[in-house]
């Protein structure tokens, strides 16, 4: 066990997250991770008023460990989903691997090890997840301080079952098949199979919920004739949870004890599996995994002279970092497809419900009248300004070039021009995500061509303000020890402080417009100006102080 603790510390700190600063800038860091907090207390103060009024409602039926339940899967549903990623990256597609097996360790001090590793990135979603809803079950049940202990407890212990069915699915995928030594490809293919997993996991349970009469006439004959009814219901597919959620239902009951005692034996009995069926199948799959397929192509002198053109070095540049993010899977999931992808996510959990033709149509009418145009307007920027702040493309732009970075700095181009080329591919994909937001409200809410236009003109300085945010980020807080692309962009919180920034912006631009009443033109002229000069504020400060930024960047 000493072993297995010692190389996790190990592993964990040669992954240099956040608090693995290099010397002299973790004030910088401490900051940042400050303005985090701070930032994040109003999502947290919602999520607990949100918590609060449903477990008031549900209480009111005597079926408020409904909650705990609902919390435990859509928890373990998201760790499942990540943990896909995080076991390819941390057990196969990590520099480490074939330094390990070498060693005088044991197959299980490495599985473990490695285990751990991905666990203690999972934690991190399980408290954003179940943290707030913890707290505030408890509260509002009176629990005491042994619902607390149970609380923490539990906590620890249910990101372990679905890591370790997540590492399991992985394995065997990589044992028996030989996409292994296509890294990239795998990657891309995995990375796709949990988006469609989650989106698929979200429409049906949001199908469910939109029933019709009948089915919610089933629903209340099920509660009155069932104890903890809709707990079985929401737990159904993580059967786990439910042993969780009872445990702290009635903490400190000799029943509560025996739901905890069966949580563990579960959460036990998981663990011997994983490492029962990863002593026989992951060094097997392991084996070679630095290897890669390539094809053989000769390239004759026509051929080469058609490869081979002349262009600006500013554009060469910007080519090269377009040319990256399409060709690494990794890259390509969490920043080129995002701009596309997270419109359409947006949409389908309105498109699933049964009734969203009236939904539609109700908020359609909301948007009639002068000021309601200028606050819909207001609204429809404050959600391009968001779906800029989630396109990750210029708030790791230095980040994703790691070590290589240092490179940039022999190449016969000014640092200005490094930096334009860098933040380019961010705006235009952010603007490729604009219009697709636009077309949607197009084609769903019949807006008219005049809104639109006052939207788009809006929108453009605002995908620029948010991208030339981000690079500021990424220039003062640069993660360039990774050992995979996925750590570039999904181990990075650079990303958090972006989306921080986009939700504050926006939120504000929301509320003042609400105050002022002003109409759809005074409110479109305001916000291109605003943001207009803030753009070149924030460009000049990029020309005159970013080369001097850049060359303190340090390994």
């Amino acid at each position: 066990m000493s072993k297995v603790l010692l190389l996790s510390k190990v592993l964990l700190k040669n992954a240099e997250s956040i608090w693995g600063a290099k010397k002299g800038s973790g004030w910088k860091k401490l900051l940042l991770v400050l303005a985090l907090v701070i930032g994040i207390i109003p999502m947290i103060l919602g999520a607990v008023v949100f918590l609060s009024a449903m477990y008031d409602g549900l209480a009111l039926i005597g079926q408020e460990g409904a909650l705990l339940g609902l919390g435990f899967t859509v928890a373990s549903l998201a760790i499942f989903i990540f943990g896909i990623l995080y076991v390819l990256s941390v057990f196969y597609y990590s520099q480490d691997v074939e330094q390990l097996l070498p060693l005088p360790l044991r197959p299980a001090h490495i599985l473990g090890a490695k285990f751990v590793v991905a666990l203690c990135y999972e934690y991190l979603t399980a408290l954003v997840l179940l943290g707030p809803l913890l707290v505030t079950y408890g509260v509002k049940s009176g629990g005491g301080i042994v619902y607390y202990l149970f609380a923490v407890l539990i906590f620890l212990a249910v990101p372990i079952v679905p890591l370790v069915m997540a590492a399991l699915l992985v394995m065997l995928f990589m044992r028996f098949t030989n996409v292994g030594k296509s890294k990239e490809r795998f990657r891309l293919i995995s990375g796709l199979f949990a988006i469609c997993l989650a989106v698929g996991f979200q429409m049906f349970v949001q199908r469910q919920s939109s029933g019709g009469v009948d089915s919610l006439e089933q629903l209340q004959q099920m509660i009155a004739s069932q104890e903890n009814a809709l707990l079985n219901l929401v737990t159904q597919f993580f059967p786990a949870g439910r042993l969780a959620a009872l445990a702290l239902q009635d903490g400190g009951t000799l029943e509560s004890l025996g739901f905890l005692a069966a949580f563990f034996l579960v959460v036990l009995a998981s663990l011997v599996v994983f490492l029962v069926v990863g002593n026989s199948f992951y060094f097997a799959g392991v084996m070679g995994i630095s290897e890669a397929a390539a094809k053989r192509k000769a390239i004759g002198k026509t051929a080469f002279q058609k490869l081979v053109k002349q262009r600006s070095r500013l554009l060469s540049y910007f080519w090269k970092e377009w040319k990256i993010l399409w060709r690494t899977p990794a890259f390509l999931l969490n920043c080129t497809l995002s701009s596309l992808l997270i419109p359409i996510l947006a949409l389908l959990p309105v498109l699933a419900r049964r009734d969203s033709g009236e939904l539609l149509a109700r908020l359609q009418a909301s948007l009639q009248g002068e000021h309601a145009g200028a606050v819909s307007l207001a609204i429809a920027f404050a959600a391009i300004l968001l779906l800029g702040a989630l396109n990750s493309t210029s708030v790791t732009a230095i980040s994703r070039d790691g070590q290589g970075f240092f490179y940039n700095k022999t190449l016969p181009i000014l640092p200005q021009h490094l930096l334009l080329a860098k933040v380019m591919p961010g705006i235009i994909l952010s603007m490729v995500g604009m219009l697709v937001l636009l077309a949607e409200a197009v084609w769903l809410l019949s807006l008219s061509g005049k809104f639109i236009f006052w939207a788009a003109l809006c929108g453009i300085p605002g995908v620029i303000f948010i991208n030339l945010i981000g690079i500021m980020v990424d220039l003062h807080l640069p993660k360039l020890v990774w050992s995979s692309e996925q750590e570039a962009v999904k181990q990075n919180f650079n990303p958090l402080f972006s989306l921080l920034f986009g939700l504050v912006t926006g939120g504000l631009v929301a509320v003042c417009v609400m105050y002022v009443e002003a109409s759809l033109f005074a409110t479109a002229l305001g916000l291109f100006a605003l943001f207009a000069l803030l753009d070149v504020a924030i460009y000049r400060m990029l020309v005159v102080k970013g080369p001097k930024w850049l060359e303190n960047i340090e390994d």
